[in-house]
């Protein structure tokens, strides 16, 4: 199998020659520019010899192009960061325009997916755009901020939570258009220690729907990511995804017990703090007691989280070792 077959046959829950490896980082001083992005994306998947890229630009570009105040980084391992909230009262998110999705920071990261596509010439291998969804953008605008405005003035909120996805739905087609071959959907508010299962179900899956409306009906794959622990894992299944991921090991719903609660693919199953800390033989046996575990059947085997700076290199050779290993 190529990259593709392989990759596209595990999200089909159809039988693979090995499962598929991926992982991802930030490179917080590249991703200023398109060319940063594309070329430090390709140089880590090449390194890793990885089944699926997934491109991962700064956490904040979805924000930049509506007025966000950002600190840029100096180097690859520090984020940047925002210097104050864009939205602090409720009338900001009346303010929020549509965004064409094409033009600004959404323009640069389209043209590092061209970019992308466009050195990778004939190789095989998927590649995944990061989208962030609504809910995500507006706490990324407001911060705590947004919790409050959610319980006091809804409607405020439900009239900015339309216009993001709106503009996310726009982003999300052209990015397929541009070359990205499916999305990694980013849902950083999936969590009862966060939001009520009833705020979670009319902030955040009714605005993330909309905001997969034009890609879901086109043969792309989607992935969910639920971040953080105590995440409403069952609510996957309302989405037109093919693939959830989430962190496995963290208060929340296990391996074992995803196969029963959903059909959709797993991409999960490393452990970032094994990856930083652990040995080489450490990440090594945990990769094997997964595929075991779980049969190598409906699994693209990944962290939940971006690969930490502080990773050793050989804690990530071990796994390509392991892949190829496994392909013989």
């Amino acid at each position: 199998m190529n990259k593709h077959e392989r990759v596209y046959a595990a999200l089909e829950g159809s039988p693979v020659d090995r499962v598929p490896l991926t992982m991802w980082r930030h490179f917080h001083k590249q991703n200023q520019t398109s060319t940063g992005l594309a070329s430090a994306t390709l140089a880590f998947y090449k390194r890793y010899d990885l089944d699926l890229i997934k491109l991962t630009p700064s956490s904040l570009y979805a924000i930049e192009d509506w007025g966000a105040q950002i600190v840029f980084s100096k180097d690859d391992e520090q984020p940047s960061y925002l210097k104050k909230p864009v939205i602090t009262e409720p009338d900001g998110w009346r303010d929020l325009t549509t965004l064409t999705g094409m033009d600004g920071t959404y323009g640069q990261v389209l043209e590092a997916i061209k970019l992308i596509k466009r050195q990778l010439a004939d190789d095989d291998v998927p590649l995944l755009m990061t989208i962030r969804s609504p809910l995500t953008i507006a706490y990324q605008l407001a911060q705590d901020v947004l919790f409050d405005h959610m319980e006091n003035y809804p409607t405020d909120v439900h009239i900015g939570l339309a216009t993001i996805a709106e503009t996310i739905c726009r982003f999300a087609n052209v990015a397929v258009e541009a070359g990205a071959d499916g999305i990694f959907f980013f849902n950083q508010l999936a969590s009862a220690d966060l939001l009520s299962e009833k705020m979670y179900q009319t902030f955040a899956v009714r605005y993330d729907l909309i905001a997969l409306e034009q890609v879901k009906s086109q043969p792309v794959p989607l992935v969910l990511h639920l971040y953080g622990e105590n995440v409403y894992f069952e609510s996957v299944n309302q989405y037109p995804v093919h693939a959830v991921s989430w962190d496995f090991s963290h208060g929340n719903v296990l391996l074992k017990e995803a196969y029963n609660l959903t059909d959709k693919t797993l991409m999960t199953g490393l452990s970032n703090i094994t990856l930083e800390k652990g040995t080489p033989k450490e990440v090594c046996n945990q990769a094997e007691r997964v595929i075991k575990q779980t049969g190598g059947q409906r699994l693209i085997l990944a962290p939940p989280y971006p690969i930490s700076p502080q990773t050793t290199d050989a804690n990530l050779q071990i796994l390509k070792k392991l892949s190829m290993k496994r392909e013989k």
